[in-house]
């Protein structure tokens, strides 16, 4: 069966259109051309995985997240009851721990959002997300990563 020109045209526009999702996907290429450093292979990456997440330095975004008054969300707050994480432990990890760029969303609008974590003092290893709004930081979620909970939040 020989196809003509506009056909194979249009099979070839689809597979382009396909190996572009494919590597912006795979994180390979985002809207403003390749990345510099190809994506770790694993999915789980203990702290500051992936690609920088903004053009800021993390200690610049870990010190603007800090300086802010920090607020909680009723997700946040829900989320931190069940999976018994405490504002003290929250606050200790805004001060020492490492930003996950994978699990990073700093072009959310309104405010760009981090992915923060960290062990607590009683052993928990937890991921926090932090909003950077423009007056505040909102607490958004709080996660333990080695346990599985089966929390009831809207």
């Amino acid at each position: 069966m020989a196809l003509n020109s506009k056909t194979k045209s249009s099979i070839i526009v689809l597979v382009m259109a396909l190996a572009v999702i494919g590597l912006q996907k795979f994180g390979i290429l985002n809207d403003r051309g390749p990345l510099s450093s190809p994506p770790r292979s694993s999915n789980h990456q203990k702290h500051n995985s992936g690609a920088p997440a903004s053009n800021l330095s993390d200690a610049t975004v870990l010190s603007q997240l800090r300086d802010k008054r920090l607020i909680y969300t009723k997700h946040g707050e829900c989320r931190m009851k069940c999976r018994h994480i405490s504002e003290a432990e929250i606050k200790a990890i805004l001060q020492q721990g490492k930003i996950n760029h994978r699990k990073s969303k700093p072009a959310d609008y309104p405010c760009p959002s981090f992915a923060v974590e960290g062990d607590t003092k009683d052993g928990q290893e937890v991921r926090i997300v932090f909003a950077k709004c423009d007056k505040v930081t909102k607490v958004v979620t709080a996660i333990d990563l080695g346990k599985n909970y089966n929390c009831h939040c809207d």
